[in-house]
């Protein structure tokens, strides 16, 4: 079963402790490591991990790497069964779409803070 919520690796196990941070944005997924990456493949393709888990870890597939991947990477790496590689893509794909929005928003954000520091 595939989870539709895209949320950081790094930040799925916040301390109670933590809440000053709440304002805080997850870890950008070009800098997850391979762990944050299994962590990810472990929430977002369940039903895959077990299956291609070591495939990631002996590629050291990284955040970055994972942005860069489709089908075919998929298959070079691989994973032969093209319904488990489209299932795969399409959650990456929505990965790559939640951080893009992100980085819009954060963009968006710098770019009201700029308008009102040269308005001052």
């Amino acid at each position: 079963m595939t989870n539709k919520n895209c949320v950081s690796p790094a930040n799925s196990n916040k301390d109670s402790d933590n809440s000053t941070n709440t304002n805080a944005r997850p870890k950008l997924v070009f800098f997850w490591t391979n762990a944050e990456v299994l962590k990810w493949l472990r929430r977002h393709c369940e039903e895959y991990h077990t299956l291609y888990a070591s495939l990631f870890l002996e590629n050291d597939i990284t955040g970055r790497s994972l942005l860069k991947m489709n089908d075919s990477t998929l298959e070079r790496m691989g994973i032969k069964e093209k319904g488990h590689r489209e299932v795969i893509c399409t959650e990456i794909l929505k990965l790559k779409l939640k951080s893009d929005i992100l980085e819009l928003k954060d963009l968006q954000k710098k770019k009201v803070i700029h308008a009102i520091n040269t308005d001052l």
